[in-house]
């Protein structure tokens, strides 16, 4: 049962990883704040965070510059964070073309990724799309935060991502949630683990030892069956991926040791009662 055990405590682990920013896989275009000063604000923790006044304003932060992107279309993605936004801010993306054209994306929703920037908020993932038309692609990309009045925004890191992941971002939840769900399941499958190996090689509670391994299993084949659902409807990697790692944990690594654990049960049965035959 050590196996066992060995192999919880790496599974806590890998879940605990499994949520890695949704599309990332797919990014053409990534900013890192880091690494290149936002044209407006400071970096703060990774993040472009810029400080407005009561007369609010436009705040440019980044220029993309020969953005490679195809039909249908694109769009940049990331999350945001705000603190006492007056009035309804948005985050703007312009989109300009060879020809001086110039189209914007802004989130100005009710909720959403595309929802407007008001009040408070915590972290959560914003998209600014963009559907391409038959005039080829843009030449440059402008990224902005405007506020009507006072109001603090932090950006995090910046993605350009085709429109078809961008709109895969519309999960049943979040990148963020998604590393809850990651982390809370690999720290729960870990706790499961090492009670059951630990029950297991004291040879005691074997009716809860196997009824838990079994449900373990039942619950591994319907992650499983679920993270499918999610790759065929398309949902983002933060919703699938988490599924499918859990869901092939539990299902093999439970069932894999559900045979040795019956076996350590029987044999210590078989003991208790040749001890007794002995007596």
């Amino acid at each position: 049962m050590k196996t066992l055990i060995g192999a919880m405590l790496c599974a806590s682990a890998m879940l605990g990883w499994s949520a890695p920013p949704a599309v990332a896989a797919d990014a053409g275009v990534q900013v890192d704040w880091n690494r290149t000063a936002p044209a407006s604000g400071q970096v703060v923790d990774g993040a472009a965070v810029v400080t407005a006044s009561d007369a609010g304003g436009a705040f440019p932060l980044v220029v993309m510059e020969d953005p490679h992107v195809t039909a249908p279309g694109y769009a940049v993605v990331g999350n945001v964070r705000y603190q006492g936004v007056a009035g309804r801010g948005y985050l703007e993306m312009w989109s300009v073309f060879p020809d001086g054209n110039r189209y914007f994306s802004r989130t100005v929703e009710d909720s959403g990724s595309m929802a407007a920037l008001s009040g408070d908020s915590d972290w959560r993932e914003f998209q600014l799309p963009f559907e391409l038309g038959t005039g080829g692609a843009p030449s440059r990309l402008e990224i902005d935060v405007v506020l009507p009045g006072a109001g603090t925004v932090s950006v995090g890191p910046l993605r350009l991502v085709p429109l078809d992941a961008a709109s895969g971002g519309e999960g049943w939840w979040s990148a963020l949630t998604g590393g809850l769900v990651g982390g809370t399941g690999g720290a729960l499958i870990g706790v499961l683990g090492a009670v059951i190996g630990g029950l297991t090689s004291r040879r005691r509670a074997r009716r809860f030892v196997l009824g838990a391994m079994w449900t373990a299993v039942g619950v591994g084949c319907a992650l499983l069956v679920t993270g499918g659902v999610a790759v065929a409807l398309s949902q983002p990697y933060a919703v699938y991926f988490p599924l499918l790692l859990g869901g092939a944990l539990l299902a093999g690594i439970f069932g894999g040791n559900l045979r040795t654990a019956r076996r350590a049960f029987a044999d210590a049965e078989l003991r208790k009662m040749r001890a007794m035959d002995a007596v």
